[in-house]
């Protein structure tokens, strides 16, 4: 079975698929190893981990050389984070798309608001986006490739629940295999939402928005770290050095040991 056959798979249990994102080689094999099914990237953590803040700061060209790297490393399906596509281009969104399906990627996320823009796409806009990506992909092979359509409605003022409805369909029609509304955390939307929709609903845990059993409860197929994984261990990591450059005694670096199996081993 290819993994973008597994990783949908996976979106039609009856519990929600948890999804740990990961930044780099080393977090997707420990995530694997974790007992995971799948795992996907994360731009955010995958940008503060080269120095870097979010928002398409990234090429493509850098973000597909971990890719590369992390597929080398894991046999659970893995999704990639491509933010609005690292470009304004349709043809080359779907050019750098298909370059991941190639190396055996199962799927993407793919945001409606470039990081350029303070606006989302207009919905015709990315709508016929979706379409031509959702041919493309077919037309090459790649059939099964799981589309995860990010909409980033919640993150902007005075949206409604009428426009979220719109475009959640919109997308759908368009071809997405998943809905994904970070930001959201009111029950009684996300219920309509998924009452309404015949595509799995994505959403990205929150503080205070974090039950597992609620989001069953809700309708929810997939549940999503984002970059909560990555900055707890970069705060972790900042107290760590804080401590070796103030403290007397570092015997606290050696209080645990690690469990990964390196595959070069």
């Amino acid at each position: 079975m290819s993994s973008s056959r597994l990783f949908r798979e996976l979106h039609e249990q009856s519990q929600p698929l948890l999804i740990a994102n990961c930044w780099d080689p080393l977090s997707a094999l420990v995530i694997e190893q974790s007992g995971a099914h799948a795992v996907a990237t994360t731009s955010w953590g995958m940008s503060n981990h080269q120095g870097l803040v979010d928002g398409e700061q990234l090429t493509f060209e850098q973000v597909y050389n971990v890719v590369k790297a992390i597929l080398k490393v894991i046999n659970i399906p893995l999704s990639v984070d491509i933010e609005a596509g690292y470009s304004l281009s349709h043809n080359e969104i779907i050019n750098n798309v298909l370059a991941l399906a190639t190396l055996g990627v199962a799927g993407i996320n793919i945001e409606d608001k470039p990081s350029s823009a303070n606006a989302l796409r207009g919905i015709e806009e990315h709508t016929t986006l979706l379409k031509t990506l959702k041919n493309a992909l077919r037309d090459h092979g790649f059939a099964d490739f799981f589309i995860n359509a990010r909409c980033d409605l919640c993150f902007q003022e005075n949206w409604h629940t009428p426009q979220l409805l719109t475009r959640a369909k919109a997308y759908q029609e368009a071809g997405a295999d998943c809905f994904f509304i970070p930001g959201l955390t009111d029950p009684a939307v996300l219920k309509e939402l998924a009452q309404a929709m015949t595509i799995p609903i994505n959403v990205m845990v929150l503080p205070q928005f974090c039950d597992l059993e609620q989001f069953k409860h809700l309708g929810i197929k997939r549940v999503s770290t984002g970059n909560a994984l990555s900055d707890h261990l970069l705060t972790q990591l900042e107290l760590s050095a804080e401590a070796i450059n103030h403290s007397q005694n570092l015997s606290f670096l050696f209080e645990n040991t690690v469990q990964t199996r390196f595959i070069s081993a």
